[in-house]
């Protein structure tokens, strides 16, 4: 396959998860992250279930060390998204959303270090031009008189950094579990992993929350993007040219979600953060063609 393909799936699981995110930010500040991660993990897990079924009914699903892997890799999934929400109640969107999409940085490394890949001239300068303009997005200003300001910008910014780590984790070691195990059931595999995580959280804790009525449609929609999102990038890996280039561009779902959040929650850009939009874009471009 070609760059393109890559490029086409990468985009559009950037796109899923920015919109996702953004109607996650909603939702942490009326019930809080926790809730939010329950009916992500709830909501999303028969949706998957469901697509499994009727699209990849009768595949062979390879047991052993790719299931263990996945199961090992899903939880690492569950505490990125976790520290992600995490930082959306506490952070600013604008700041902490750019920050945990700088995951592409170690998938690079690792795809050139553990794949041995090779990218052309033209590729790594797009990469390295892309998470250039993710870096430069992160510095951000709330506008004089926003509505919305972070709880606790210090502990925001943590969290999206240990979500960092972990989404690096998890997307990189899928490259090793899809195929063995259908793209669509691996999404669900995981996401109903997530779901047993949070239940048990919430067992412990005591409490299972129940948001109010009109805040159910932006959970389901979140429920569904996301979990999109997870098999747009799981088909990338079944046709994937490149890792390094795949894994770039799914990032981009910050860029996605800092337009939402300036457009409805009083976030301006900056010079500098104009620069960095320039910057990816020019860089999606020199890997569209690469």
């Amino acid at each position: 396959m070609s760059t393109a393909t890559d490029v086409g799936f990468g985009l559009a699981t950037a796109g899923a998860y920015g919109t996702s995110d953004y109607l996650a930010k909603t939702a942490t500040d009326r019930i809080g992250f926790v809730p939010t991660l329950l009916y992500l993990e709830l909501l999303g897990t028969p949706f998957l279930a469901v697509l499994a079924w009727v699209l990849e009914r009768g595949q062979p699903i390879a047991l052993g060390e790719p299931l263990v892997l996945l199961l090992v890799l899903s939880t690492v999934l569950v505490v990125g998204t976790f520290n992600l929400f995490r930082s959306f109640e506490f952070g600013q969107l604008s700041i902490v959303s750019p920050l945990a999409s700088g995951y592409p940085a170690l998938i690079v490394l690792l795809s050139l270090i553990v794949l041995g890949e090779r990218l052309t001239l033209g590729a790594g300068v797009g990469v390295v031009l892309t998470i250039l303009g993710m870096v430069l997005v992160t510095q951000a200003k709330t506008a004089p008189g926003a509505s919305r300001r972070p709880k606790n910008p210090r502990l925001g910014l943590l969290s999206a950094m240990a979500a960092f780590v972990a989404f690096a984790v998890f997307y990189f070691g899928l490259k090793f579990v899809v195929g063995p195990i259908p793209p669509i059931t691996t999404a669900a595999i995981s996401r109903g992993v997530g779901a047993v995580s949070v239940l048990g959280y919430l067992a412990v804790a005591r409490s299972f929350p129940l948001p109010p009525r009109n805040l159910w449609p932006r959970l389901v929609s979140v429920a569904v993007l996301d979990s999109a999102a997870n098999v747009f990038y799981n088909y990338g890996l079944v046709f994937t040219h490149s890792l390094a280039v795949l894994g770039t561009l799914s990032g981009l779902f910050s860029a996605v979600t800092v337009a939402w959040a300036v457009a409805f929650l009083g976030e301006r850009l900056t010079r500098v953060q104009w620069a960095g939009v320039a910057s990816i874009f020019l860089g999606v471009a020199l890997l569209s063609i690469g």
